[in-house]
This record gives C-alpha cells, sequence and structure tokens, in this order.
C-alpha cells in the first residue's frame, strides 16, 4: 500500500547501511574521540574512551597502543610498560617498531637504562629489516632510536665516571683522615696532660694555703701571758660584802619559790 519513490530507496538504504555499520563497530568511533581528546591534551578523557573501545576489541594492538601513549603522557610509566608489551607480537611490524621504541622511552624514564638499550636495539632492527617498515615514518623511528640509544649509553658512561670519581675521593678523604688522626691523638694528649698539670698545682698551692693560714692567725693573735696581782684590803671587803649580798638574794628567791610550790599544790583540785 505504502510505495517509496526510487531516489527515496537509494537515499534511506545506504544510510540504514551506515547505521548498521557503526551499530556493529562502536569501538572505531570511540577510538576516533580518544585519539581526538589525545591531540587535544585531555588525557584522562582520551584514556575513558580508549577503554570503552577496548571492551569491544580487547585484542586490538592499536587501541593498546593508543592506551600506553595515553599513559606515558600522564607519567604512568609503569601501565605504559604494561600496554607496550601488549603489542610486541603484533602482525604490523611498523606498529611493533613504534612500541619497541616507546618503551625504550618508558623504561629510560624508570631509571632502567639497560633494558632501554635492549628495546632502542630492537627497534633499529625492525626498522631496518621488517618489510613494510621501510618508510617515511620507519625511517623516523631508526633514526630516533639510534639517538637515543647513543644518549642512554653516554648517560650511563658519564654515570659510571661520575661514581667512580665520588668513590676516589671518599677513599682519598678517608686516608687524608687517617693521616691527620695521629697527630692530632697527640695534641689532645698533650693537651689533656698539660689540663691535669694545671689542676694539680692549683690543687697543691690551695693545700699550701689552708696549712700556713692557722700559722698566721697565730702570730696576729699571740696569746697573752698570765700576770699575778696583788689584792688591796678595801677591795677585800667590797668582794666579802657582795658574797653576803648574793647569799642573801638567794635565800630569799628560795623562800619565793617554796610559797610558789605550795599555793599551785592547794590550787590543784
Amino acid at each position: 500500500m505504502i510505495k517509496f519513490s526510487k531516489k527515496l530507496r537509494n537515499f534511506i538504504i545506504p544510510l540504514a547501511c551506515m547505521g548498521f555499520i557503526g551499530w556493529i563497530d562502536p569501538s572505531s568511533d570511540k577510538n576516533e574521540e580518544g585519539r581526538q581528546l589525545y591531540n587535544e591534551g585531555k588525557y584522562g578523557d582520551a584514556i575513558s574512551k580508549f577503554t570503552d573501545a577496548q571492551l569491544h576489541l580487547p585484542e586490538s594492538d592499536s587501541l593498546n597502543f593508543n592506551i600506553a601513549n595515553t599513559h606515558y603522557k600522564v607519567g604512568k610509566f609503569p601501565e605504559a610498560e604494561k600496554s607496550y608489551k601488549g603489542v610486541l607480537d603484533s602482525k604490523d611490524a611498523a606498529l611493533k617498531a613504534k612500541a619497541n621504541y616507546n618503551l625504550g622511552n618508558t623504561m629510560y624514564k624508570q631509571g632502567k637504562f639497560n633494558e632501554a638499550l635492549d628495546f632502542y636495539k630492537k627497534a633499529i632492527k625492525l626498522a631496518e629489516k621488517e618489510p613494510g617498515v621501510i618508510d617515511d615514518e620507519g625511517k623516523g623511528v631508526r633514526e630516533d632510536a639510534k639517538y637515543n640509544y647513543e644518549f642512554v649509553q653516554k648517560k650511563m658512561e658519564d654515570m659510571k665516571k661520575e661514581q667512580q670519581e665520588r668513590q676516589e675521593q671518599k677513599e682519598q678523604e678517608e686516608q687524608q683522615q687517617e693521616e691527620k688522626d695521629p697527630d692530632q691523638q697527640e695534641q689532645q694528649k698533650q693537651q689533656q696532660q698539660k689540663e691535669d698539670q694545671e689542676k694539680q698545682d692549683k690543687g697543691d698551692k690551695g693545700g699550701q694555703e689552708r696549712k700556713s693560714q692557722p700559722e698566721k692567725e697565730n702570730e696576729e693573735a699571740p696569746l697573752q701571758p698570765y700576770e699575778k696581782k696583788e689584792m688591796t684590803k678595801e677591795e677585800a671587803e667590797r668582794i666579802l660584802d657582795a658574797l653576803k649580798q648574793s647569799e642573801q638574794s638567794a635565800r630569799d628567791i628560795q623562800e619565793k619559790e617554796d610559797n610558789s610550790a605550795q599555793f599551785m599544790i592547794e590550787k590543784n583540785w
């Protein structure tokens, strides 16, 4: 009952086919969105798109490579290393060469210089021998890998030389210290002897001062000699009167004490 014109039918069929293709391969769109975000420097959003695409194509070497590059950009080198190694068995020789080159950079960033050299060497061999790699991009990978290989190799030699110089300097300082030690010990010994002698001299001087001090006091305050003196008659009479008065005073005091004691007894009820 419903009819379509030929032109309308020709338009709808391709459109439906494109929609069907997009439906059966959603990873392609997500991968493309991830690449665009990566180029814009939005690495967090890019990794989300690549990861979503990987859910549909878990064995995709190109997705592993893109994910590894994004991890590398944000400094997640162990994660980048793991993703790059997932590309090493790829059938795409060019992709495999680039993965080895990037692995060399990743190892260098982690301080694994020997492993970095190994991956640069593999990248050079792949770029030189594998068919399909001998193009402008392959030549660029090879030249960059050679440059980085020489750079890392020289850096390792410089580090080794610097370490050797530090070791030699340390040994030289230790040797100089050993040579100085006997002189220092002798100086310390002499200084200690000097201090001990000063303490001893000070102690002897103090003892001599303490010992001589009583003698000095005796010289300044000698004992006065006893002189016998005759008593006159008047002095004798005054002494007798004083004795009699003292005896009378003593008897008066005793009587008062006796009366007081009796009074205190009577009141003690």
